[in-house]
This record gives structure tokens, C-alpha cells and sequence, in this order.
């Protein structure tokens, strides 16, 4: 692959926004399922994997909101269930209310795992996956087959997987707690911690091929820092992916070829050695995309 030791410094600021991050992930999914059927090789694994996980998500908060709901009922005081009149009416209400909300943070708490969880065990089919994508991209030929090689990169994308995975539920772990037991500011620690997972996922899944190139956690650092609204952009796309039914079961290889095609124009931006230029022209990563042929 070209670049491999190139480092981030070699990409500067581009000119790509929020917005057209955020547009990725259609373009991922478009990449994926209608331009390039024969990666589906690659991405059958993962999407059974994300199916069962999903399913099971929806059917524990179904299953459980009430239950998470009475228990935080509980915490307030027990005249409140015996009270009548206009005052039991809003008292009950509130309790609805509070149920509702228990119900989202289930399900916000189970596509987080999933999206963790999920990505650790299908590691290696999204590294294979994004490399293919890269191939298609770049026009450059796929490297020679090589057993040692394979069982690398399979232990160097879990390796990275296990570690992303760590980092974030070290950060949005404790506040994802906290939202349950700081009265009154647990919506706002909800919203800031929406925030960073899309940070995350964005990060995350513009990442493959930057491990590719063994960059070193400064030099990912960097790009990311450099292309922060593009790449909060496309996380935040994959993110609320997440919470449209039968679309989400979709969205892992959509996320991995989206990232990859993102990383890549983002890179030949601050090369000059192709895309970089607005994706409305018909030029850079989508060109690639409808002209070149499957590995």
C-alpha cells in the first residue's frame, strides 16, 4: 500500500466539513452493497454478527425498561404511589416518563456494546474488507498472499480493537453511571457522552487504514485532530445509523468502506497526488469507486 510510512504529517488541514463527512456513510453503504456486490466475502461474517447483537439489544430493552424504570421509581418516596386526584395523574406520568427514559439508555447502552463488542470480534474481516476498498480506490495492486502476513494482521487489528475499546469505556463508562445517579444532569452527561462515541466511532473506523501504514498513536492523533469536523462528521453518521431498524444490521462494512474512502481522500488532499477535490465534481474516492473493478 502506498505511503506506508509516510505518517500524518503528510496530511494538512482539508477543506472537507462536517457535513460532507457526514456523508460517508451513504457513500460506504452505497460502495459496498451497490457498486461493489463481490465484497460481500467480506462482510457476511460481521453482519451476522451485528444482526444477532441488535436483536438481542431491542429485546432486553423491551424486556427489562420496566423493571430499570421501577427500580429508579423506588428511589423516591413511597407516598408518591398512593397518591390520587390531578397530583396522582402527573405522579404517574412521571413514572412513564422515567421508564421511557430508562427504556433509551438500555438500548444506548446495548448498541454501544454492540458497537464495541462487535468490532473487536469481526476486526479481521473489516481489516480485510477496508484493504480491498483501498485496493479499488487507489488502483494498486493487492500485496502477495502470505500466511505469516495474515495471522499479523489478524493479531494487530484485534490488538488495536482490544485497546480502542479499553480507552472508551474508560472514558465513557463512568459517565454513562453517572447519568443514572446524578439527579437532574444525567441528560446532559448523556448528550456529552452521544458526543464522544460519535468522536469514537469516527476515529475508529477512519483507522484501519492508518494501521495499515503503521502510524504511531501520535501521528493518529494528529490527523485526527487536523480533520476533527470530518471525521466527527462521519461519526456522527454512523452513530444515528445505528438507531434506524433493519438499516442498522447494515452499517459495520458501510462504516468500514465509508471510513476507508473518507481516509483516503482526506490523505490525497494533503498529498496532492489525487481526490481533494469536491465530491459534487464526480472526482476522487467516488470516481474511483464507480470505474474501478473487485479484487
Amino acid at each position: 500500500m502506498r505511503g506506508v510510512a509516510r505518517g500524518a504529517g503528510a496530511v494538512v488541514k482539508s477543506p472537507i466539513g462536517f457535513g460532507r463527512g457526514l456523508s460517508y456513510v451513504l457513500r460506504g453503504m452505497r460502495f459496498v452493497y451497490v457498486q461493489h456486490p463481490k465484497l460481500a466475502r467480506y462482510w457476511v461474517f460481521p453482519i451476522l454478527i451485528t444482526g444477532l447483537a441488535v436483536v438481542a439489544v431491542f429485546y432486553g430493552a423491551g424486556s427489562y425498561y420496566d423493571d430499570l424504570g421501577g427500580a429508579l421509581w423506588s428511589l423516591f418516596p413511597e407516598s408518591w404511589n398512593e397518591a390520587t386526584g390531578w397530583a396522582g395523574g402527573l405522579l404517574r406520568a412521571l413514572r412513564w416518563l422515567i421508564e421511557l427514559i430508562a427504556g433509551i439508555l438500555i438500548t444506548l447502552f446495548g448498541l454501544v456494546l454492540v458497537l464495541v463488542l462487535s468490532s473487536v470480534v469481526a476486526a479481521p474481516f473489516n481489516d480485510a474488507l477496508s484493504e480491498a476498498v483501498e485496493i479499488i480506490l487507489t488502483g494498486e495492486p493487492a500485496p502477495t498472499f502470505s500466511f505469516s502476513r495474515m495471522l499479523a494482521d489478524i493479531v494487530r487489528t484485534i490488538r488495536l480493537e482490544l485497546l480502542k475499546v479499553l480507552v472508551y469505556l474508560a472514558v465513557v463508562g463512568p459517565m454513562f453511571i453517572a447519568s443514572f445517579l446524578i439527579p437532574g444532569v444525567g441528560q446532559v452527561i448523556s448528550l456529552v457522552a452521544f458526543a464522544l462515541t460519535a468522536a469514537y466511532l469516527g476515529i475508529d473506523y477512519v483507522d484501519w487504514p492508518a494501521a495499515r501504514r503503521n502510524w504511531s498513536v501520535r501521528d493518529r492523533v494528529a490527523f485526527a485532530r487536523r480533520q476533527l469536523p470530518a471525521v466527527a462528521g462521519f461519526g456522527t453518521g454512523v452513530w444515528v445509523l445505528l438507531f434506524i431498524p433493519l438499516v442498522n444490521l447494515f452499517f459495520m462494512p458501510a462504516a468500514v468502506a465509508g471510513g476507508t474512502m473518507l481516509f483516503v481522500e482526506l490523505e490525497d488532499a494533503g498529498t496532492g497526488t489525487g481526490a481533494g477535490t469536491d465530491a459534487g465534481a464526480g472526482t476522487g474516492a467516488d470516481t474511483g469507486a464507480d470505474t474501478a473493478t473487485d479484487p
